[in-house]
């Protein structure tokens, strides 16, 4: 699996998985550990990892505007 996005809260990545849901791509959010719902406390961000035949679509879905 390849990284489609990063972001700095949980909320915002699981729209964006819906979104790509909805498209019918497939994706799992990683790096989600911190004592503080909605919070990464990581160094590096929350990730949306999506196959890799499907990364270049994923990007692009969200690139557009909401």
């Amino acid at each position: 699996m390849k990284v489609a996005a990063e972001f700095n809260n949980v909320y915002d990545a699981e729209i964006a998985k819906g979104r790509l849901a909805s498209e019918g791509i497939q994706s799992v959010i990683m790096n989600v550990s911190s004592p503080y719902p909605g919070v990464q406390m990581g160094r590096h961000g929350i990730q949306l990892m999506v196959n890799e035949e499907d990364l270049e679509t994923a990007q692009m879905i969200l690139d557009r505007a909401v």
